[in-house]
Order: structure tokens, then sequence, then C-alpha cells
């Protein structure tokens, strides 16, 4: 774990010293020991040279059509919610960094693994404090997990999640600053797992795990915004439901960026309730509020106005704008055609199909343009990922390479009628299944029936509606499917639903009568280990074998996804690092304004 330089730290205080003798209004209480943020400045940890320190003060507008179902950070599930109730309460003992999807410090200022991977033992910020200005300590960490998060009266999905080996971790508290979390086994995960706000136990000591369901719901927020106390770069203001929610700066929080300003920024954020995307795209075309997330529909017209308007575009190329998942195709080894079964083993095969898909047509034609090779299983945009599998994987269609492959595989057309056989005669006809009401998905498939038709192979496309589909997944019955799965990226792990011989997903090979490839077992075994090990650098080189193993075998094929687009206000500064780890709700406390 990187320590925050002593050069960051000194100038900060300085600079902090400075600004209290300046006379400036702005209210700033900034702990001992902040976190000295080194926006603009090359740091290989970060990567936020491309952002620069700013000035403080502004307020800014954001649209939405849904507002938070409670202000209960611990209690929320929809994306919704968590937007707001995360820059309330903070990100917890360490965050994740919005650009790369690293874990950074937050209110730990270290922390450190034991031999036996089972015990983790956080630091906290000297002089940390709620946004009500009382402290923040290891008490208060111990308080969040033991009489909350661990509490099954309380109605959290995150008690779940901290389960290691069916037991929830025991918590003890070292002293003023110190706390420790003991496991039952080593697992990777965890660090990412146990991050949640911190509550304060001098506001909710007395509440019991059943009122805690209902502590800072809507209608207490909306009478009583000041009572919501977290450790946030926001707190709530204000909030009219159904109208607007308004936050302003925490004067007690603990970053600082490298001159020393407190952050965040701004002053206030206003979020504002509207019907519908048509509704976002109007406010934003006439200078309402300063974001936009796009609709690709809505692009021609920002691309054509952006110059006269000023407006600031992600315009949906580069790195930043890679999809974090993606369809994928793959193929049923256990169908019950046996010519096919044999055939779809082969890795030979699949790499056939995958040369003679035209990915840059599906984006075209199934995006408008505006799509990007998802590149293997885990996003660039992860820091597990491995750049080597865009090396192994070229982007570009080879459609002689794949005929070579199906001609040494005996796959000829040998009776004249464009179709290619096998050696026994039966003809490569198979099909592809999908869910009539994903366009994506059976826009991609006509495309992908016609790329294999001219590498003779006879395809066609079968719809049908979702629950036919899913049924059909789960009971092997199809030759072939477009299908993808909500992973984490930035959590590899969460792919072993696919990726694992025993996930639900694991869609080639299924059935009790399966008969395992050494390359399967041995990704079993690369996630196992990946799942144990503690630190990033040895999770990474289990990952990064499985990658490679990917790129080899393909066991499924993947596609495009939609481009990460994003527009904003002409004021707004630190836009240039949006992308789908973090938008502004991410980097909100980085955001400054400009002239």
């Amino acid at each position: 774990m990187k320590k925050t330089s002593v050069k960051y730290l000194i100038f900060a205080i300085c600079a902090l010293l400075l600004l209290g003798t300046t006379g400036l209004a702005r209210e700033t209480n900034v702990p001992s020991e902040p976190l000295v943020v080194p926006l603009g400045e090359p740091d290989e940890f970060w990567e936020m040279d491309d952002l620069a320190p700013g000035k403080p003060g502004g307020e800014v507008k954001y649209s939405t059509e849904k507002f938070p179902g409670t202000f209960n950070d611990l209690l929320g599930r929809e994306p919704d919610t968590k937007d707001v109730t995360k820059m309330i309460m903070g990100a917890g003992l360490v965050d994740e960094n919005p650009v790369n999807g690293k874990l950074v410090p937050a209110f730990a200022k270290s922390w450190s693994l034991s031999d036996d991977g089972r015990v983790y033992t956080f630091h906290l910020r000297t002089g940390l404090k709620f946004s009500d200005g009382r402290p923040l300590t290891a008490e208060d960490v111990a308080f969040t997990y033991e009489e909350l998060v661990f509490n099954p009266k309380v109605k959290t999905e995150r008690r779940a999640i901290l389960r290691i080996g069916g037991e929830l971790p025991k918590v003890t508290v070292v002293d003023r600053y110190t706390i420790k979390f003991e496991i039952t086994e080593p697992h990777g995960p965890f660090l990412r797992r146990l991050s949640t706000g911190i509550y304060p136990k001098h506001e909710l000591k007395d509440v019991t795990g059943e009122e805690f369901n209902d502590t800072w719901n809507r209608e207490f927020a909306a009478n009583n915004p000041e009572n919501i106390v977290g450790a946030g770069p926001f707190r709530l203001d204000e909030f009219v439901p159904g109208e607007k929610i308004i936050l302003s700066r925490n004067p007690y929080y603990y970053k600082v960026d490298p001159r020393g300003t407190q952050l965040p920024y701004l002053e206030r954020y206003k979020i504002l309730k509207v019907k519908d995307n048509d509704v976002e795209f109007l406010k934003f075309r006439s200078g309402e509020t300063d974001f936009l997330r796009p609709q690709i529909r809505d692009m021609p017209y920002l691309l054509s106005h952006a110059d006269e308007e000023g407006w600031n575009l992600l315009e949906g190329d580069g790195t930043r704008s890679a999809p974090l998942n993606a369809d994928f195709v793959t193929f049923n080894w256990n169908t019950e055609e046996g010519h096919l079964k044999e055939l779809f083993r082969e890795p030979d095969f699949r790499r056939a199909v995958f040369l003679a898909i035209d990915l840059e047509e599906i984006i075209n034609r199934v995006f408008n343009g505006f799509g990007r090779p998802q590149y293997g299983p885990i996003s660039r945009l992860s820091p597990y990922h491995n750049p080597e599998v865009g090396n192994l994987l070229p982007v570009e269609p080879d459609p002689e390479s794949a005929r070579k492959l199906l001609g040494e595989l005996g796959l000829k057309d040998r009776d004249g009628d464009g179709v290619r056989e096998t050696a026994s005669g039966d003809p490569i006809s198979f099909s592809i299944l999908v869910n009539e009401e994903n366009r994506v998905r059976a826009g991609s498939a006509r495309i992908i029936t016609r790329n294999l038709a001219d590498l003779g192979l006879e395809v066609e496309v079968e719809t049908v509606q979702f629950d036919n589909y899913t049924s059909k997944l789960v009971n092997g019955n199809y030759q072939s499917t477009i299908a993808s799965v909500l992973a984490n990226s930035r959590e590899p792990s969460t792919l072993s639903d696919v990726f694992t011989s025993g996930g639900p997903l694991h869609l080639w090979n299924r059935g009790q009568n399966r008969t395992l490839t050494e390359w399967e077992k041995e990704i079993d075994r690369l996630f196992t280990k990946g799942l144990q090990a503690g630190s990033f650098e040895e999770r990474k080189e289990y990952y990064d074998k499985f990658q490679s193993i990917y790129a080899e075998q393909l066991p499924v094929i993947y596609l495009a996804g939609e481009s990460f687009l994003y527009a904003t206000a002409p004021s707004i500064r630190n836009w240039q690092e949006f992308n789908r780890l973090g938008t502004f709700l991410d980097f909100a406390e980085f955001i400054w304004l400009g002239k």
C-alpha cells in the first residue's frame, strides 16, 4: 500500500494554514491526516494526471428519472439510490479509483493483511469527522458492522456478501484509530466487499434493527435533511419528493488536492426529477442541466452542435468508452446432433467463427456506429484486464484464415450446394438462439449468419420470447446462442458463473454426462486460487493466465457493447476521465467550474 507522500502532506498542510489566514468564507475542517489526491500529477496508482487542481465554489445541476427509494445507504439496492447515498456516506475504509478501478485508501490511510490471509488491520486517518463535526473513530466502524451490517434484523444485502466460509467476520477495536477484521479463510475479494459507508454511533446507538429499516427514509429526508449524517463529500440540504435534491459540500471531508484545497470543489449539487430521457436531453440542450448521459439517438444532434454550444463530449472513442460487458456467442458441446457435438468441441472451429464475425458491421448497423469491441471476458477498464488478449485476438475479420481452418478440419462443400459438409456428408447447419425482445442480439445474430454463410456454413436465427429463451438455455435445448452475464468487471471472481465448470452459466458444456477438458479444469483451479489470494498482484497473475487460456480456447466469442457516451456543459472541468467505472457521480468531488 502506497503511503501518502510526505511532500504532499507538508505542502497540503501549509496551504491549508495559508487558506485559514486569508479570511475566505468557505468553511474547511480538514483532518490532520488528509488524503492528498494527485490531480494533474503523474502517479501510476491514481492515473489522474489528465485532471487538474481547481477552484472552489459553484453549483452544478443534473437530472434523473428516478429518485432514491431511501437515503439509508445500507438499505439501498437500486443504482439511483446508491448514487446519492454514497456521496452522503462516503466510500468507507477503502474506495475504488473511478479512473482505473484499483483500490485506494479512504477512511483508512493504510491496511495490512496477516501472513495467513485471514486478518485485515486498518489504520484510520487521525482527525476524521462526520458531516456534523463529530469524530469518526474505530468505535463507529465496529458499530456499523456489528450492530447494523451483521444484524439479521437489518434488511441489507451487504451481510450476505461478507459471509466467508459461512461465517461473518470477527471485528476487534484495537485503539481509537485501529480496527481488525478476521475471516475464516483467505478471500481475495474481501476488501472490495467490505467497504461501505460508516454510520455515526452517537446518532444511532439506541436504534434497534427493526427501527433502522425505517431510519433515514424519504419522509425523514424531506423533513430532517440535516439529521442524515455521513462522512462523504456532500451532505443533504434539501429533498423535495418528485422535484429536487440539493446536496452541499461537507466541510469536514478528508480529501485535498496537491495545492491543499479541500475537496469537493463544488459548493452545491442539485438533482432534478424528470419524466424520461427525452426531457433529460431537452434540459441539457437548453442549459438547465450540466451533465447528460445521452442515448445513441441523441448523438447526431450533440455532435453537430458541440462546437457552437461549447459542449464537452465523450464520443465513444478510446479505452474510456470500452464496455464493461458485452454479448457473446457460444456453442452447445452436448447438443443432440452428433456431428455438431464433435465440431463445436474443436477450438479451431470456434476460432474460424471468431475470425469470420465482422464486428465493425455489428457496431455500425446495430449500434449506429457507437459501439466498441469487448476484447475478452474482462473489460479493458478493469485493473485485471490482460492486454495480451487484444494481441491474440485480432479485431479485423479474417475470412481467408477462417476458411483455411475449416478446410483443415475436413469441412468441404462436397456436393456443390454452397454448404460445407463433414467427411461423412453431414451438412454444417445450425441455429443461433436469441430472445426476440433483445434487438441487439437479434441484429447481431443476423449479421453473424451472413458472415458465416460466406464461409459455407448454413446458419439461421431462432428467435423466441424471453421465458422460452431462458428455459432452452437451462435445459441445454439449443445449438448455439447469444447470451451475456452481468459481472463486476472490477472483481473477476464474479465471472465464475460462466467460466468455472460448476457455474450455472457454463453454457457450452453442461449436463450430467459431460466430460471436462483439461483447460476447463485449469480455469477452475485458477479461479479458486484467485479467490483465495490476498494481494492484487497475485490475483492478477491468476486472472491473466485465465484470460490467456480464454484467448486460446474461445469457449465464448465476445461481440461488441455500446460505447460510453457523455456530455457536459462548457464550464465543467475534470470530465476527461469519465467512463463506465466512474461518471460525474463518481468524479463529483473532483469537478470544478471554469469560465
